[in-house]
């Protein structure tokens, strides 16, 4: 998903630089250029965090009900979890 997000920012970064040089920049044309720099550094930013640190449930070794990775003992039967 960051491969995508990052491919789009830099094709709209492209697309506006173009446009920018093209038409030629004037003083309300940079701060824009500058604010569509900045949601697109916040997208791959978002993008980037949100593929990390995923944890999923973890399965108790005695009744092998779904329980938290971080349990110390089991919520459905009462047994010790590995740590």
């Amino acid at each position: 998903m960051t491969a995508w997000v990052t491919g789009i920012v830099a094709a709209g970064v492209t697309l506006a630089l173009l446009t920018g040089v093209t038409r030629g920049f004037d003083t309300a044309s940079l701060p824009i250029l500058a604010g569509i720099v900045a949601l697109g550094a916040l997208a791959i930013a978002v993008a980037r965090r949100a593929g990390t640190g995923t944890v999923g449930p973890g399965r108790c070794d005695g009744c092998g009900g779904l329980i938290s990775p971080n349990a110390p003992v089991c919520k459905h039967c009462g047994a010790a979890t590995a740590p």
